[in-house]
Formats: C-alpha cells, sequence, structure tokens
C-alpha cells in the first residue's frame, strides 16, 4: 500500500463510507459496490482500496453472498439454472464464482423439483387446446415448454418434465 495524500486520505474516507451506507441498505457484491462508486467518480484507485478493506473486515464476501442468494432463490423463486445464472451476473459476479456456486449449490433433482412446482401452478392455469378428459394436447406442451425455457430451465429439465 502507497501513501496516500491528505485528499486522498479523505476521498477513501468518503468513498468508504458510501459504501457501508450502501451495504447498511443490503448485501452486495464487489461488483455492486464498485460500480456504485464508479457511479460517484471514485478514481479506480480509490474503489480498489475500499473493496480491499471491505473484504479485509468481511463485510464484503461473494462467494457467501452468491451462496446466500442461490438458496432464497430456489426457496422462494422458480427459476432455473440460466435464469438463475443470469441473475448472478446481473449481480455483478464472477464468473468462477457463478459456476462453482451453480455446480455445487444447484443438481438436476433441485431443478427438476422447482421446475415441478412451477408446471403445477402454470398447469393449473386454463389452456386453450385441452380436451374435455383434461389431457393436454401438443400446444398446450409446446406453450407450457416455452414458459419454463423463459425461466431459465435446461432443455433436458423441461423434457423430463413435459415430455416424458
Amino acid at each position: 500500500m502507497y501513501k496516500m495524500s491528505n485528499d486522498q486520505d479523505s476521498q477513501f474516507n468518503k468513498a468508504y463510507d458510501y459504501a457501508m451506507f450502501l451495504l447498511n441498505i443490503r448485501l452486495r457484491t464487489e461488483g455492486e459496490i464498485a460500480s456504485k462508486l464508479q457511479i460517484k467518480n471514485y478514481k479506480f484507485q480509490i474503489i480498489q482500496e475500499v473493496i480491499a478493506g471491505l473484504k479485509a473486515q468481511r463485510y464484503l464476501d461473494d462467494l457467501r453472498y452468491a451462496e446466500v442468494y442461490l438458496e432464497n432463490l430456489k426457496k422462494y423463486k422458480n427459476w432455473g439454472y440460466y435464469g438463475i445464472k443470469k441473475k448472478f451476473m446481473e449481480k455483478k459476479l464472477s464468473s468462477i464464482i457463478i459456476e462453482q456456486v451453480l455446480t455445487e449449490g444447484l443438481s438436476e433433482e433441485e431443478e427438476l423439483a422447482i421446475a415441478k412446482k412451477l408446471f403445477t401452478k402454470l398447469n393449473s392455469l386454463p389452456l386453450r387446446g385441452r380436451d374435455k378428459g383434461g389431457v393436454m394436447t401438443r400446444e398446450d406442451k409446446s406453450r407450457l415448454a416455452q414458459k419454463l425455457k423463459a425461466r431459465g430451465f435446461r432443455g433436458n429439465i423441461i423434457s423430463k418434465l413435459i415430455f416424458a
């Protein structure tokens, strides 16, 4: 670490205080904090030092953040693998962390269970092409498959659920 001038020290303190303010509102990732500090026109070097300080004090931990976020998405939302991956990318998590957390934290069985839950919800909605016996037509299956795909479920999960 280099010796900071009084102006740099003041900038660091302001940036650090702003980052703490943001973290008091809700947990954030390193990327989100860096982005917010860039918007406030802090220099790259100041941003890096603030993030390093927050990591040293364990206020920032992207891996832990991703693990908790994944558990919440699995429990309360109906997103598939690719949908969750997109949400992680929006949180500015590194691709290494995203792959690690998804590989370790979202098995195909879990994704299938989430898809079944969403499928049941979607299937209870009235569908146009259903015949009088309540059997889904090919059009119904296709429409449900599209909805599942839009929520980020992998193709093999959709196939197992709808076309098996």
